[in-house]
Formats: C-alpha cells, sequence, structure tokens
C-alpha cells in the first residue's frame, strides 16, 4: 500500500465500520469493509484527491451492501450485555428491539450520535445529506425510542 493511501485508510476506517455497523448490523461489517477497501484501492488516486473520502466511500459501501443484503437481512446488534460491575453501563433489555424498529436512517442518526458520541455534522457529512436531515433523524428516532420503551419526557 502507498503511505498516503494507508493513512487514508486509517483516518476513515474506524468511521466508515461505525457508521456501517448502526446501518447494517454487526454481521454485515467485514465483508462491507473488505468491499469497501478493495473498491478504494482500485480507484485510490480518485479517491484520495476527494474533499469528502469518508462520505464518498460510505455510498459505495451502500451500493456493496445492497448486493450483500439483498439474501439476507442484518440487524443492529448491540455490545452483548456483561454482568454487573461497579459503575459498568447497563444496557436497557428492550432497547435492542426498539432500535431494530427505527427506519434505518432513524436508527443511524440515533447510534451515530447517541452511541458513537458523532456530532451531528459529523454524521451529516459521513451520511452525505443535509444537517437537518440528521437532526430531525435523531429528534424523530428519539421520540419512538422513548414511545417503545416507555420513557416520558420530562
Amino acid at each position: 500500500m502507498t503511505g498516503s493511501f494507508e493513512k487514508l485508510l486509517d483516518e476513515v476506517g474506524p468511521r466508515l465500520e461505525r457508521a456501517f455497523l448502526a446501518r447494517y448490523g454487526s454481521e454485515l461489517v467485514p465483508d462491507l469493509m473488505a468491499e469497501v477497501v478493495a473498491w478504494a484501492w482500485e480507484h485510490r488516486v480518485e479517491v484520495e484527491d476527494l474533499a469528502n473520502p469518508a462520505g464518498y466511500l460510505y455510498r459505495v459501501g451502500q451500493s456493496k451492501a445492497r448486493r450483500l443484503t439483498r439474501w439476507r437481512r442484518s440487524s443492529v446488534v448491540l455490545p452483548p450485555e456483561e454482568p454487573a460491575r461497579g459503575d459498568s453501563p447497563q444496557f436497557e433489555p428492550a432497547l435492542d428491539q426498539a432500535l431494530k424498529e427505527l427506519n434505518q436512517e432513524q436508527r443511524t442518526a440515533v447510534v451515530l450520535v447517541h452511541c458513537f458520541g458523532w456530532t451531528q455534522p459529523e454524521a451529516a457529512a459521513l451520511l452525505g445529506v443535509e444537517l437537518h436531515t440528521v437532526r430531525n433523524c435523531v429528534h424523530r428516532g428519539m421520540a419512538a425510542l422513548k414511545a417503545s420503551l416507555g420513557v416520558e419526557e420530562s
């Protein structure tokens, strides 16, 4: 690999993995990342010159995902719940099912912003959508999650 291409992958790779995890679930991420890296290598000259290579490669991944998901269904899988140890975070048992009930855009935005700690502008840039689209998806997704989990607004 060339140094600049390797550096590019080091920068955008983890972001792409998290975005694909949020959108397609953990089962599909390894295959999807392999497809995207192979495509990026073949088109490395063009990819290195892009203003937003992560966003472009995310859209390449979306195209590859259609082929990969044609015959199998994937879902968001949260990290396995660990036994309680002091201050370790605990997941609501119904959260996984509630996330599955959101549409793909809402689930992706909510997971990127609230689970992975991305800012809304970062999520918008990667997803290739306007900031207000991410804001709406997060707002509506969180409202649906709260309703599904029976959490009252305060």
